[in-house]
């Protein structure tokens, strides 16, 4: 972990629900949801089943990773999100080839 993560107390360093965290780093919540199905965002509990929490100390150190000193940077940080999030996955079943099996 960062430094500023291990500075939090142990108050800051709560879980946040799924909205808390959405509204914490000003993203829609459908947005966590695809970054989890495409593991390009914080890291986050599944302990209590279908309601993932997520650790403050692991968004600001997700938080942290996207810096950048200037704008060089910044569209290097974007093109390297822009190559994840161009893999198209889903949640469905996909179709098996017809074929006779042996």
């Amino acid at each position: 972990m960062t430094d500023a993560a291990n500075s939090l107390s142990p108050l800051e360093d709560r879980y946040l629900d799924v909205n808390e965290t959405a509204h914490y780093i000003s993203v829609a919540v459908a947005t966590l949801s695809k970054w989890r199905l495409r593991g390009i965002g914080p890291r986050y509990s599944v302990a209590l089943g279908r309601d993932p929490r997520y650790r403050l100390s692991d968004i600001i150190e997700f938080m942290s990773t996207k810096m950048a000193a200037n704008t060089r940077e910044a569209q290097t940080v974007r093109r390297e999100a822009a190559s994840v999030v161009s893999v198209r996955y889903t949640a469905r079943r996909q179709n098996r080839p017809v074929g006779r099996r042996a």
